[in-house]
């Protein structure tokens, strides 16, 4: 058996616009700005040709927001994020 890759994405399924919208929605459960409104405001005003464009943005801010590494920043305690910093400027000394 092999081991898991570091980098796991945890990405929700985004195939359809209705995907794209709950996807969107659901990042507010990780404090994030769903920017929601905006996509349907920016979907009401694209021509048919550049829905594929207008999607792949709203799909990449999601990717990029749920990769591991996102959650466990996003996700980590007050007390861990002070940990960090103490190391960081302990190492820039």
């Amino acid at each position: 058996m092999s081991a898991q890759p570091e980098h796991v994405q945890h990405a929700p399924p985004m195939g359809t616009l209705a995907e794209l919208r709950a996807a969107l929605v659901g990042l507010s459960s990780l404090g994030l700005p769903t920017y929601l409104d905006k996509f349907e405001q920016e979907l009401a005003s694209t021509s048919l040709d550049q829905v594929p464009a207008l999607a792949e943005r709203y799909r990449s801010y999601v990717l990029r927001n749920t990769t591991s590494e996102a959650i466990a920043a996003l996700t980590m305690s007050a007390r861990d994020v002070d940990d960090v910093l103490r190391r960081k400027i302990a190492a820039d000394r």
